[in-house]
């Protein structure tokens, strides 16, 4: 497979950053709506205070203060439902890892769905576009419904999007959004057209299992020490399964990638070599991007999260900063067509 131009593969990762941008200003600008003050449902307006198929809540701004004040005084029986709070949505304190999710989405649509830049197919492109903005409203719809069922099992009056994202409501949705395009994908609801192809004969079908899965393993093994010297150092969150659960899908990816052994990896170096180096080049410009702006947090040697968490855990992000790029740029190594062996040229005859 011939691998994409340097012009079109700079243009498509122009393209991925610029996406993933915007799409993270909007959830940085929902923080900044609200300053210093809560977001609380208002339940005065409609049905318990909730429209669009009682998804989403009115809500009004209040004074922390006063809510405060509200639902720790056991004279006021009306508790004060607190739907979210700056920092609820973008996550600005580990923003490198929160720009990683939306980065593997956005390029998982344009150059796996979509086919851009090189492969954009005019036969198929209305039925790709309908495919990406169904997978847009799915993202939307099932995480708001994740947030309404949060509202109805909390007990305690807590901000509904930290309950359910975790503090970032940018990784929810991102990562809706990435689930949604793989199922897609999967399902080949993207790529049908007239002329299908045939499908393969199962009897030429070689068995290699067991060479798949001691690799699998083994790779498993590498990455479960990994992550245990991580957390051991404070590298890592301290819920040891959120980090683990990115490098276990690095793993998948990685061995369908570049195959399920070293004897494939080694005939690969182009597209692991742009992987790593790809990793290591994000991880110095999100350094570099914190201490210009002071806001946003590179999630490791953060001043950020030590100020919020201590010194101890300004490097907690590391873990996931690497496993998230690792994977962002192995797709990216597909996607511009150089994750397979490199061909050598052969000469023609005269």
């Amino acid at each position: 497979m011939t691998p994409m131009s340097l012009k079109n593969a700079i243009l498509l990762l122009v393209v991925v950053t610029l996406c993933s941008t915007f799409s993270m200003r909007i959830f940085q600008g929902l923080d900044e709506m609200m300053g210093e003050q809560y977001w609380v449902v208002d339940t005065t307006q409609g049905d318990h205070g909730w429209y669009m198929m009682g998804l989403l809540p009115h809500v009004k701004k209040m004074p922390k203060d006063v809510v405060k004040a509200a639902n720790t005084d056991p004279a006021v029986k009306e508790k004060h439902i607190i739907y979210a709070q700056a920092g609820d949505f973008a996550g600005n304190s580990v923003y490198g890892i929160c720009f990683g999710i939306p980065f593997i989405m956005f390029l998982i649509w344009f150059a796996f769905i979509l086919g851009f830049p090189d492969r954009v197919d005019p036969y198929l492109l209305p039925r790709r576009i309908f495919t990406v903005t169904v997978i847009m409203v799915c993202s939307v719809v099932v995480n708001l419904f994740l947030m309404r069922i949060a509202a109805d099992f909390a007990r305690d009056p807590m901000a509904r999007i930290a309950n359910v994202a975790g503090n970032h409501a940018s990784l929810l949705f991102h990562n809706a959004g990435i689930w949604f395009a793989i199922l897609f994908s999967a399902l080949g609801t993207h790529s049908h057209s007239s002329k299908e192809v045939t499908a393969p004969d199962s009897r030429n079908w070689q068995s290699q299992a067991d060479e798949k899965f001691s690799w699998m393993f083994t790779l498993l093994g590498v990455v479960t020490v990994l992550e245990v010297v991580l957390v051991k150092n404070k590298l890592a969150l301290p819920d040891a399964a959120v980090d683990y659960s990115v490098w276990i899908i690095w793993v998948v990816i990685f061995m369908r990638m570049f195959g399920f052994s070293p004897k494939y990896w080694v005939k690969r170096g182009r597209g692991i070599a742009l992987m790593i180096g790809g990793t290591l080049a994000t991880l110095v410009v999100f350094y570099f991007l914190e201490r210009a702006t002071g806001t946003l947090g590179a999630g490791f040697a953060s001043p950020i999260l030590a100020k919020a968490l201590g010194a101890e855990n300004q490097n907690i992000g590391l873990s996931l900063m690497v496993s998230i790029y690792l994977i962002f740029w192995m797709e990216f190594a597909a996607a511009i067509r150089i994750n397979g062996p490199a061909r050598k040229a052969v000469a023609q005859k005269q």
